[in-house]
């Protein structure tokens, strides 16, 4: 079954995408996510990101290499968020990137997601992140995930 762009924008479109449709489409949706993660609106282009990490695979990781360079917050928060989905498969470079980001919110998914995974190519950078992360907050959330 070829997956066409009109099936990806009509879940993308929805204010409460089901992204388990995305999943179900599989990798020929990925093009099509692709193409819209590129688009001028970070509310489509997070959307396809998320819903990249759903399927995985080689394709998806390119499409959220390009996504976490996103110039808006809004779509580097749904990788680093969504980089959970793909559990074993996730690139730990992409997570460690996602924990440098600039933007609280970004760092703040990261957080989570780093926590999630429990790598232990995180450590360093998480123990650095409790000691000096400029948000009070997110020094506390990583203080609670390197804690033994």
């Amino acid at each position: 079954m070829s997956v066409t762009m009109q099936q990806v924008l009509s879940e993308i479109d929805k204010d409460e995408p089901n992204y388990a449709v995305f999943a179900a489409l599989g990798p020929e949706a990925v093009p099509h996510l692709q193409m819209i993660a590129e688009s001028a609106d970070p509310l489509k282009a997070s959307k396809a990101a998320y819903a990249a990490t759903l399927i995985g695979g080689p394709q998806a990781i390119t499409l959220l290499r390009k996504a976490a360079d996103h110039h808006d917050p809004q779509v580097r928060i749904a990788v680093a968020h969504g980089l959970r989905n793909m559990t074993a498969d996730a690139p730990s470079d992409m997570v460690i990137k996602s924990l440098n980001d600039a933007d609280d919110g970004v760092r703040k998914l990261a957080l989570s997601t780093a926590g999630l995974l429990k790598r232990a190519d995180f450590k360093e950078r998480i123990t650095t992140m409790s000691l000096s992360d400029p948000a009070d907050n997110l020094r506390a959330v990583a203080a609670q995930i390197v804690k033994p």
